[in-house]
């Protein structure tokens, strides 16, 4: 699976969208939604932008490698 490489504004990388989140875990994003709005454990720390649900991809990274056993990417 692989993720699209936007070019980054000041050296970050641009936000996770909930349709990328979806392709990432590949999960429907209701599903992506779901864990937001439900507060469920899972998944990285994602808020809001205006009306759009946004996550970090560092933290993404980290919460992937916590899942899996590894060190914090």
């Amino acid at each position: 699976m692989s993720r699209k490489t936007l070019p980054r504004v000041d050296g970050r990388r641009p936000l996770a969208t909930v349709p990328e989140m979806a392709e990432h875990w590949q999960v429907p994003e209701k599903t992506v939604r779901d864990w937001h709005h439900r507060k469920v454990e899972f998944g990285p720390y994602m808020f809001r932008v205006g009306r759009y649900l946004r996550a970090r991809w560092d933290d993404i990274d980290r919460y992937d490698a916590a899942k899996v056993g590894g060190a914090a990417a």
